[in-house]
């Protein structure tokens, strides 16, 4: 961001809360996160709690599956959702509302909490809507007596859920338990005493889980490409592929024997090229689909890439932009189709009868469309075109053949929009297209302009 701009504001940029990196850093995950909403939590500290979950969530991206429970004397979901779900900006600005709505009352309740936890994650109803990769529970509490441990032998004996404990506030409660739960769970332990220390402590379990992708070698040395975003330097929505830079120092003693062993098996950050959607958009030959012909694309959650709806008002900085492809289009079964076949990096072609809005938004069409579609290579996009079905043929001519111009003046005259009072006509559906190029007499000068135009918006490969 141009510091000239904005000479009186705070520079709160970090790095590790852009999307590029969250997506960059770490593999995906099914996270629960645990509140403590017992009576001993209420005032400042409780504040505190919603504060930091709500930083908590922001660690997430669309890969990552996430939900949030409240516990006291009982144990209740925050919102209305009973399982884990997409970590869009959607549902965590819900999960953010219902946050902010915990009142603290009753008493400490660890076992039925972690019971509720362990039950979401190892649920297999919604496994197709799950990372399945990383599985972690959150616990924000001030602490407690209660070590749960009968809970943690029943669903975590073979340690596949990861638990970070977050001890908020300033008390004199015993930590002694909440460290137990995070380092018997191949968790972490974090203190969070006063709201300055919330940014960095909800970021820090990225290293822990950074740790397995060191150990993997090249098989986690793989470029990731994120969603649609707004660059902090003002280039427009951007898409960013990355790749994690690891840690693989060795001892001296290990050098010494001539062991490979990583030293401190650490993400040191993410390496990372940003491609403008404006550059990708110049390189596709948009003038020869022809009127009402156009392509798109979108990634693995369905959301569009490229399409020309794709046009956010004001997309926020801290936020990516996601629109997905049905919400792009007007929806229909054959679409959803065509969106499911796409995601899943298959290659297919469906014709499909339609509605379709004008250019300008006012009006819609009843139109035939042709979808043809194939994965692109090296990326997890899937790339379509769309023609309508008259753009399936196309006039052939040679060089020598002479173009004859048609004058019908008299026509020509009547259609003027300014000549309609006086032939009787009323304008029903003005649709203009190609507003920058002006009308000509001459076929000749129209076409030159025509070429001129093509040259500007678009690259030529010879």
């Amino acid at each position: 961001m141009d510091a000239r701009k904005t000479p009186s504001k705070i520079d709160l940029y970090d790095v590790r809360r852009r999307p590029w990196y969250i997506q960059g850093a770490a593999s995906p995950k099914d996270m629960l996160i645990l509140v403590d909403a017992s009576g001993s939590v209420s005032g400042l500290t409780l504040k505190l709690i919603r504060t930091s979950v709500g930083e908590m969530l922001e660690t997430l991206s669309d890969d990552d599956y996430v939900n949030v429970v409240y516990f006291n004397t009982r144990v209740n979901n925050t919102a209305c959702f009973d399982h884990l779900v997409q970590a869009n900006v959607r549902n965590k600005r819900f999960l953010k509302d219902a946050v902010r709505n915990i009142s603290a009352k009753g008493i400490t309740n660890y076992k039925g909490g972690f019971e509720l936890a362990f039950e979401q994650l190892s649920s297999l109803n919604v496994t197709q809507g799950r990372a399945l990769c990383n599985k972690i529970i959150m616990l924000f509490t001030d602490g407690g007596e209660e070590r749960a441990q009968e809970i943690f032998q029943k669903y975590n004996a073979d340690k596949k859920v990861r638990i970070f404990t977050f001890s908020v506030g300033q008390h004199n409660y015993d930590k002694g338990p909440i460290q137990w739960m995070a380092c018997t769970n191949k968790g972490y332990y974090y203190e969070i005493p006063s709201i300055g220390a919330i940014r960095i402590n909800t970021q820090e379990y990225l290293d822990v889980l950074g740790r397995p992708m060191v150990k993997a070698n090249n098989k986690a040395k793989q470029v990731q490409w994120t969603n649609v975003y707004q660059d902090a330097l003002e280039l427009g929505l951007v898409i960013t592929g990355t790749l994690p830079v690891f840690n693989k120092t060795n001892t001296k003693a290990d050098k010494e024997r001539g062991l490979q062993r990583p030293q401190n098996q650490l993400i040191l950050g993410v390496m990372a090229i940003d491609v403008s959607l404006d550059d990708i958009k110049r390189l596709t030959p948009r003038f020869t689909f022809g009127p009402n012909g156009y392509y798109f694309a979108i990634d693995p959650n369905g959301y569009v890439l490229l399409h020309p709806n794709l046009c956010p008002k004001n997309p926020k900085f801290q936020e990516p932009v996601t629109l997905d492809f049905l919400d792009a289009e007007l929806e229909d079964e054959i679409k959803v189709e065509i969106r499911t076949n796409m995601i899943n990096g298959e290659t297919g072609h469906r014709t499909v009868h339609t509605l379709v809005k004008s250019q300008d938004e006012r009006y819609i069409d009843r139109s035939e469309r042709s979808y043809t579609y194939a994965p692109v290579k090296g990326t997890d996009y899937s790339l379509a075109l769309v023609l309508p079905v008259y753009s399936l043929h196309y006039i052939h001519t040679t060089i020598g053949d002479t173009i004859t111009q048609a004058k019908l003046e008299l026509v020509s005259e009547s259609l003027q929009e300014d000549k309609f009072e006086e032939y009787g006509y009323t304008l029903i559906a003005p649709r203009e297209y190609c507003k920058d190029l002006k009308p000509s007499k001459n076929n000749t000068v129209f076409l030159s302009m025509y070429s001129l135009k093509s040259i500007r918006n678009s690259v030529l490969f010879l």
